[in-house]
């Protein structure tokens, strides 16, 4: 055996072999991917849920906002990451790293949608993934305070306000809504030559009044729905006192849409330039609007039609009613005006070269009439007019106790004149009161005021026991026509004030307008009436009664006789005659339209007629029926003055011509102080046409009374 070919290895060799062997198969492994695996990168987006704290669809107040992230983004997400719109961010709190809040106030007195969002890429997690989508949430509301309202004039009243438009704006009525025919509204077109001060007067009341306006210094004001052709013009409302227009403000509000209803708050706390500020301690009520004030309607370039609606008081709760009448027997303030539009004309008489003096139609407005006065070249310095509207050249008595001021509106060619009115009593024209106010317009219409609690100099003082009934006016006061050098024209209109309302009857008292036991008290019988006297009483006794008497023939079928208590001396314009006959003025209410009377007939079923009327001013006047029941005796009728039903021209016994005009209603604005009776009352003459007594007829009555 060759020792080169046995060989005996190393105690060492094996291992070592082993020991490649393993490091390479370790090697070998590690190549394969074996061992502990490392965490693969954090490539996952956070994501943002948005909520609030309001589980009704409309907040009232502060809301809060949560965001939750789907993995924790640590203190990357602040309040800066947040943009807030409709609201005011507040306080943010980071609850944890997977949620935060924030606080967010919307606009006060508003409403409106809060939104807060975040953008992408505001907020990262721990790999710094960042947020890739944006999120965001949003919650309306409603922060309008609760403010409280009262209407004062809706337009859907069961009777309908009276509108009363002036300076071309007469074209004013209620009518129905132009968007909603189940409304309505007050429409008023402002024409195309109307004036820039043209508007309307809202009125539910007498007097044009309306509620009276609890006005406060914390509550100064009012809104008004309204409906404008054009945006970007301005609406005036002015109130004022019914009874002193010198108590008045006016304020503005301007119109942002066109062609569409808006609702306009006028702040009388702010009231318009150059107008008296508000006086919380004044009564207002009264309303006007003016649409477009400032403009005519020349320079408006068109006629312009303009809607209101739902005139409301703000910041009081109560229930808008007219002022109560009185009912105390102390005379009350009423409001009294000479418009020159009523139905019989006032009378104007011109003096000392101002006798051309006449009511004509308004140089300004074909629709309206008014005074015109003529001063002529030759006038006297105190050449003027008297005005008057009742007889003995009267008008209502003024009630200076409740104000002591007289508007009217008045036209000049000249400004800065003095214009002069004076009033007296009818009755004693040494009883007179004198003051003045300046024009300071020429060629145009203007409101004056005469305040008589500052007299003119000479002027007598103010007498509160004088009845002051009688006015005149005196243009350019002081000054002769030969001054002037040329006869000079001006126009008045709308004489206003404060006028005592008739005393009114004590609660529950009858009051006796005529008794023949009186001294001075007759009959005046007319038209075929062949006795009218006062003698003894048919049924015995000493008292006094008044007797008419009327003939078979010949007799007119409305013969009677009128009662007379007094003496007045007035002149009946309508007849051209004097006249003496009259009885105490009646002082009717309007819960108090009867008079009763004492009736003795021969026959029962006769029609007994009656009818009151203004001495001397014959057109303002009531009539009505009544029928005897009984036959030679004494018994009472009652005359309703308020009764409608009867105020027809009698045809036959007991029926009506309905087809014959009415009487007219018994108007309570007038005075009534004459008494006309008649029995037979359109029966005709003779036995056929009254068989059941044919011949003269006898009648007798007394004691005309107001009932309780």
């Amino acid at each position: 055996m060759t020792s080169s070919s046995i060989s005996f290895a190393s105690p060492f060799a094996i291992p070592f072999q082993l020991t490649a062997c393993v490091l390479a198969s370790a090697l070998l492994l590690s190549a394969c991917g074996g061992g502990d695996p490392a965490a693969p990168p954090d490539t996952v987006a956070p994501t943002i849920a948005v909520t609030d704290s309001v589980a009704a669809a409309t907040a009232s107040g502060p809301v809060t906002f949560t965001f939750a992230f789907s993995k924790d983004v640590g203190t990357t997400f602040t309040a800066e990451n947040i943009t807030v719109t409709g609201g005011t961010a507040g306080m943010f709190t980071r609850v944890s790293g997977t949620q935060a809040t924030l606080v967010v106030t919307p606009q006060a007195d508003a409403t409106g949608t809060i939104t807060v969002s975040v953008a992408a890429l505001k907020v990262s997690d721990a790999a710094g993934n960042g947020n890739s989508a944006a999120a965001s949430g949003s919650q309306a509301y409603d922060t309008v305070v609760a403010v409280v309202a009262s209407k004062i004039v809706t337009f859907d009243e069961t009777t309908a306000p009276t509108l009363t438009g002036f300076g071309g704006a007469e074209d004013a009525s209620v009518v129905a809504d132009p968007t909603n025919a189940a409304n309505k509204v007050a429409k008023i077109v402002k024409s195309a030559t109307a004036e820039s001060w043209a508007g309307a007067t809202i009125s539910v009341c007498a007097n044009q009044a309306v509620a009276t306006l609890p006005f406060s210094t914390a509550n100064t004001k009012m809104t008004a729905r309204v409906w404008s052709p054009d945006a970007g013009i301005p609406v005036r409302m002015k109130v004022e006192s019914a009874t002193d227009s010198t108590k008045s403000v006016e304020t503005e509000a301007t119109t942002t849409v066109a062609s569409g209803w808006q609702t306009l708050t006028f702040n009388f706390a702010s009231q318009a330039t150059g107008t008296a500020a508000l006086n919380v301690a004044t009564l207002y009520n009264k309303a006007s609007v003016f649409f477009n004030f400032g403009k005519t309607g020349a320079q408006a370039g068109a006629a312009k039609t303009y809607y209101l609606d739902d005139l409301s008081f703000v910041g009081a709760s109560f229930t808008a009613t007219c002022a109560a009448t009185s009912t105390t027997p102390a005379p009350t303030a009423a409001m009294g005006s000479i418009t020159f539009d009523e139905t019989t004309a006032p009378v104007l008489t011109g003096f000392g070269g101002a006798d051309d003096s006449s009511v004509v139609t308004d140089p300004t407005n074909a629709a309206n009439k008014v005074a015109k006065v003529v001063k002529s070249a030759t006038a006297e310095v105190w050449a003027g007019t008297t005005v008057s509207t009742l007889a003995n050249q009267a008008i209502a008595a003024i009630n200076f106790s409740s104000s002591k001021v007289v508007t009217m509106r008045v036209w000049s060619p000249d400004a800065g004149i003095p214009v002069r009115l004076k009033v007296e009593s009818a009755a004693d024209g040494t009883k007179s009161l004198e003051t003045e106010a300046m024009t300071t317009v020429a060629g145009a219409w203007q409101t004056l005021s005469f305040n008589f609690a500052a007299l003119a100099a000479g002027s007598g003082a103010l007498d509160a026991s004088v009845t002051y009934n009688k006015a005149s006016v005196f243009f350019n006061f002081g000054k002769s026509g030969a001054q002037v050098g040329a006869a000079k024209t001006y126009y008045f209109d709308d004489v206003s004030y404060a006028a005592v309302a008739a005393t009114a009857a004590p609660s529950g008292a009858a009051v006796v307008i005529a008794a023949f036991d009186s001294d001075g008290a007759g009959l005046v019988g007319f038209e075929g009436t062949t006795e009218a006297a006062v003698v003894a009483d048919p049924a015995g006794g000493s008292n006094k009664v008044g007797k008419m008497v009327k003939a078979a023939t010949n007799v007119a079928p409305w013969a009677g006789a009128t009662v007379a208590t007094i003496d007045v001396g007035y002149f009946d314009s309508v007849t051209n005659k004097d006249h003496l006959n009259a009885v105490t003025a009646i002082p009717f209410t309007s819960s108090r339209q009867k008079l009763t009377m004492r009736v003795y007939s021969p026959a029962a079923g006769v029609r007994v007629h009656m009818k009151v009327e203004t001495a001397g001013m014959p057109q303002y006047n009531c009539e009505t029926d009544a029928f005897t029941t009984q036959a030679n005796q004494w018994e009472t009728l009652t005359f309703d003055f308020a009764d409608t039903s009867t105020h027809y021209i009698p045809n036959g016994a007991t029926t009506y011509d309905k087809t014959k005009p009415t009487v007219a209603k018994l108007d309570l604005a007038q005075t009534f102080n004459k008494v006309s009776v008649f029995f037979d009352y359109f029966l005709g003459d003779g036995a056929s046409a009254y068989a059941r007594m044919p011949g003269t007829r006898t009648y007798y009555f007394d004691d005309l009374t107001l009932a309780k």
